[in-house]
């Protein structure tokens, strides 16, 4: 049933704050709500820290209930620029094996997403893959860091996802 305007002046700013709340946590859990947060907030930190000159505009994927984001950086030398020092060590490793014109063959996977564990529960994830061109993220050719996120109303995973995000996204 919808309220007129009438009827949302009679209401006290408590009892507004709860319909508000109430329809926020109706649309979070209709279908694909938590989804479309998840796809949405991927997307722009896709744009923040994965776009490279050969990767624009990229588009979440997923599988089951693990959303990502993800490029390839194609220029080591921009990949050397990173402030991280565990991986500009092992790009400078790599450039070492692959010297000169060779290590133009480098790329670098950079991965950002978010696995839903529960109702309650998500794992929020980033990932540099430097194991070119398997990228299957094993110990030694990739760094990974993830914060898991509980929360008990869905409105909890919406007013912190991107927070969750920026956290593990200081592996960048």
């Amino acid at each position: 049933m919808t309220k007129s305007k009438t009827e949302f002046n009679d209401l006290s700013k408590a009892e507004l704050e709860k319909l508000m709340h109430d329809r926020n946590v109706d649309h979070l859990k209709k279908e694909g709500g938590i989804e479309s947060l998840l796809i949405f907030n991927l997307e722009n930190f896709a744009y923040r820290y994965l776009e490279t000159t050969d990767f624009k505009n990229i588009q979440c994927q997923f599988e089951d209930k693990d959303f990502w984001v993800e490029s390839i950086e194609t220029n080591i030398v921009e990949a050397l620029k990173w402030d991280n020092k565990d991986v500009k060590a092992k790009l400078i490793e790599l450039c070492k094996q692959n010297p000169g014109a060779n290590s133009k063959n480098i790329k670098v996977k950079l991965t950002i997403g978010t696995r839903i564990i529960s109702d309650e529960q998500v794992d929020c994830y980033a990932c540099i893959d430097w194991g070119y061109p398997e990228f299957n993220q094993s110990e030694g050719q990739s760094l990974r860091t993830s914060e898991e996120l509980v929360f008990d109303d869905p409105i909890i995973l919406r007013n912190t996802h991107a927070t969750f995000l920026e956290k593990v996204c200081t592996i960048f």
